[in-house]
């Protein structure tokens, strides 16, 4: 089935470090900016390419294609060293090319580039130690070729352009993930909602179904005696007008029961509009429903479980997976109703379990439901929750 059209705001803005991102972007200018000054003579034919210019322009452009592979990595934790390495790997690609040229110029400035990526992808101990090394090795070529004093003075400004794009880097990261916070909240505030609005108009079915049935329904059927007793000693014409009554009372009662009935039918919460408030508004990945249309839970805690399941499943599957398609199922099996959400993502083993897993095969042990975790046939992970009929109704 489609998704409800209320769902989380929409996150469909690239990745603040995706390959085409505005850092990123800026981080392509800026390289060609400084690259292209001392490489000019050897591309214009104005000076023969030598060893040191050939290594220069391979470092170059090896860092260049470092940078466009690790932005192409995304952020699942899952490929993270991977991104560090690349990370590593450009430090190492900039030095060597400042070392090929002797007139290097503005090169030095790549490793602003390095030091915006190091301070997202370590933690700060390990970036201000990578930072360090790099600016020593940079400090021991600047000051073979400059004085001291003026090689100190260009190390300092550029180590200072370097904490500059450092702390850039940091608050735009913390800005993505304040937005991408305050969206998942507010997805399960629209999905909290719901699930209360539905089991407010549950309740107020059952309300009017018992009404219905216990008041209207017995007064019917008590007039309907009455008019028996009444239609039996009276006169011919009297008797046609008590049939009559009788006929209409029969039909009042047999709509009534009708309605109770309807009312009756749609016993229990809908979680379909809750679990489509659930879904983010992302190009990547997509997020399937596949809701079984008339399933409805029998109470509030037992769909409240069912929604703290999905809800933990589909953000651990956005945040780890790394999949290019999650499925949210909702669907009656085994005399109960089973809630799976599942990825294609790159888990080849099964995850430990963490606060968030164990707390839910707490709730569901507690109505009775269980909690199982299996790998996907080609990769991938499905969760796939559990509750007994008492929980359900389809």
């Amino acid at each position: 089935m489609s998704a409800s059209p209320e769902r989380g705001p929409d996150l469909s803005m690239p990745a603040w470090n995706g390959p085409l991102a505005p850092l990123s972007i800026a981080a392509y200018v800026t390289w060609l900016a400084i690259a292209s000054q001392p490489l000019a003579p050897y591309l214009r034919g104005l000076k023969a390419l030598d060893a040191r210019g050939a290594v220069a322009m391979l470092a170059l452009l090896t860092m260049l294609l470092l940078f466009v592979l690790r932005a192409c990595s995304g952020d699942p934790p899952l490929r993270l060293r991977r991104q560090q390495a690349l990370v590593l790997a450009q430090a190492l690609c900039a030095l060597l090319a400042i070392w090929a040229l002797p007139d290097a110029g503005a090169m030095p400035v790549l490793l602003i580039l390095v030091a915006a990526q190091v301070s997202i992808l370590f933690t700060p101990a390990p970036a201000l130690a990578v930072l360090l090394v790099a600016n020593a090795v940079l400090a021991a070529v600047l000051i073979t070729r400059w004085p001291l004093a003026p090689a100190l003075g260009a190390l300092f400004s550029y180590f200072g352009f370097q904490a500059f794009a450092t702390l850039t880097t940091t608050y735009a990261r913390r800005a993505v993930e304040a937005r991408d916070a305050l969206a998942r909240l507010n997805g399960e505030l629209l999905a909290t909602r719901r699930l209360l609005l539905e089991s407010t108009r549950g309740e107020e079915r059952l309300r009017l179904s018992r009404e219905l049935h216990d008041v209207a329904g017995h007064k019917l059927t008590a007039l309907k005696l009455q008019l028996r007793l009444q239609a039996q000693p009276a006169a011919e014409p009297q008797r046609e007008a008590l049939r009559e009554c009788l006929r209409l009372s029969d039909e009042l009662l047999a709509d009534i029961r009708g309605v109770v009935d309807t009312l009756r039918a749609h016993d229990g919460i809908d979680l379909q509009a809750a679990l489509a408030a659930l879904v983010p508004a992302l190009p990547q990945p997509e997020v399937r429903l596949e809701l079984e249309p008339e399933l409805r839970v029998a109470g509030l805690e037992p769909a409240q479980t069912l929604l703290r399941c999905a809800q933990e499943g589909l953000t651990n599957a956005l945040r780890h997976s790394g999949a290019a398609h999650i499925v949210l199922r909702l669907q009656t099996r085994d005399q109960g109703i089973e809630l799976q959400v599942e990825d294609d993502g790159a888990a080849r083993s099964l995850p430990l379990p963490g606060n968030g897993l164990t707390g839910m095969r707490e709730r569901l042990g507690a109505l009775g439901g269980r909690l199982a975790l299996e790998l996907v046939p080609g990769g991938g992970l499905r969760l796939r929750a559990w509750l007994p009929a008492a929980g359900s109704r389809a």
